[in-house]
């Protein structure tokens, strides 16, 4: 039992600890979130509900451009200075105004492509669209003003609008699911998103000045420049990603029905909330860690340690998981979602390939290595799409899950291949 002392005395648990209330609060509005959809909406339901997150989501992807990581490693490093800190603030104000009214016109004039394509040309959900584009703005303002916060290291205001907003979106989504069903669920979407813009703007204009940050004085277009490397990477995945899984859940449901399309959202939402914890993780210890190094080999020890240590624990969980699954399933959703039980096998295996490729593949960011990094997220892109289209079409909704976990299977294969020199 050496190991798991060895995890209790590490600065990891302090990292994790620190996260904690934000991530319980995540995850208690997430399963309560979770059982109302199954209860209000059902299989089907979950399955649009599934489609439209993943589109707004890559709204967001586009709206803020992959600047996140960009914003709060130059607010940090630049924080004594007002002058350059103003610069940026405004330089990317701007651009991303840009950006969102160009935004919110595509999503109104495609409205009609968008509703077939994502929610099954059902004309009753259009006004959640129409919403949906008049709240982009307010959406990116507020990754915006996060980006910033999070760059002044004020990691408990953070925590504090992640809360306040996580709770207030649950009372807000069950309330409209009860009147209004799915087309209220998907609208809570949009208000929960000026909630979250509301409460980061509050801590943003504590800390600077409006009349300052609109300035056109400070505009500066070098500062995106500075931000573009991280742009490049992050935009790449945010966009692709929920594209792709708008695509798997449209295979299923062509395949097999829309109700099996929602067993297969149930099954993704499940591990978003035990993959929470080996990703906030590896962005809150591990990647900071990794960057301060000046090479590669210098991340031996903690990558060791992660395998060690993080893993071991991490893998029990999934086993644990797939006995209680049955269980799990009646807490989260309903009777109705009992088929679920079928993807828990192949979704746990991916899970934990991916979990296992993840250390490796945050190196690409703590050491800017883009190339490497387009190459395998292509790599990985292209074998999640064509595995998924042979798998629906033998397996059903199963065959997505067993395309997953060939998919990170194979990823962390050629990631490992790529870091080898820190494994073996």
């Amino acid at each position: 039992m050496s190991w798991i002392k060895s995890i209790a005395k590490s600065p990891l648990f302090k990292i994790a600890s620190f996260n904690s209330a934000s991530l319980l609060v995540r995850i208690f509005t997430g399963l309560l979130s979770s059982k109302a959809i199954a209860y209000f909406i059902g299989p089907s339901g979950m399955a649009l509900m599934g489609n439209f997150r993943n589109f707004s989501s890559t709204l967001e992807a586009v709206g803020i451009l992959g600047f996140q990581n960009g914003i709060v490693k130059t607010v940090a490093e630049n924080q004594a200075d007002k002058e350059k800190v103003y610069s940026l603030l405004t330089t990317v104000f701007y651009t991303l105004l840009i950006t969102s009214l160009l935004l919110i016109f595509t999503v109104l004039i495609g409205s009609t492509y968008f509703l077939k394509s994502i929610l099954n040309g059902n004309e009753t959900y259009l006004l959640a669209l129409q919403i949906l584009a008049f709240t982009i703005p307010f959406t990116i303002l507020h990754l915006f003003f996060v980006s910033v916060i999070n760059g002044l290291s004020a990691y408990k205001k953070v925590i504090n609008i992640t809360i306040f907003s996580y709770i207030a979106g649950l009372i807000i989504s069950i309330f409209l699911m009860w009147k209004f069903t799915v087309l209220g669920a998907m609208i809570s979407v949009s208000i929960v998103s000026f909630l979250l813009f509301c409460f980061s703007g509050f801590y943003f204009l504590k800390q600077f000045s409006l009349k300052e940050v609109l300035n056109l004085q400070y505009f500066d277009f070098q500062q995106i420049k500075r931000v573009v490397v991280f742009a490049s990477m992050t935009l790449f995945s945010s966009i692709l990603t929920p594209i792709v899984y708008i695509y798997i859940r449209k295979l299923i449901i062509a395949s097999q029905s829309i109700e099996a399309a929602g067993y297969y959202e149930a099954m993704s939402r499940i591990s978003s909330f035990y993959m929470m914890f080996i990703t906030t993780l590896v962005s809150l210890y591990y990647l900071p860690e990794l960057s301060k190094t000046s090479s590669l080999s210098e991340n031996k020890p903690l990558i060791r340690q992660f395998y060690k240590t993080i893993l071991p624990v991490f893998g029990f969980g999934l086993v644990l998981m797939y006995f209680l699954k049955d269980i799990v399933i009646l807490i989260l959703f309903t009777k109705d979602f009992s088929a679920v039980s079928n993807l828990f096998f192949w979704q746990l295996l991916g899970d934990f390939f991916r979990a296992a490729a993840l250390i490796l593949a945050i190196q690409f960011f703590a050491k800017k290595l883009v190339k490497p990094y387009f190459i395998t997220e292509i790599i990985s892109f292209s074998i999640l799409i064509f595995s998924s289209y042979f798998g629906i079409q033998y397996f059903g909704a199963e065959g997505a899950v067993m395309a997953y976990a060939v998919t990170y299977f194979l990823y962390f294969v050629v990631v490992g291949f790529y870091f080898r020199k820190m494994i073996f």
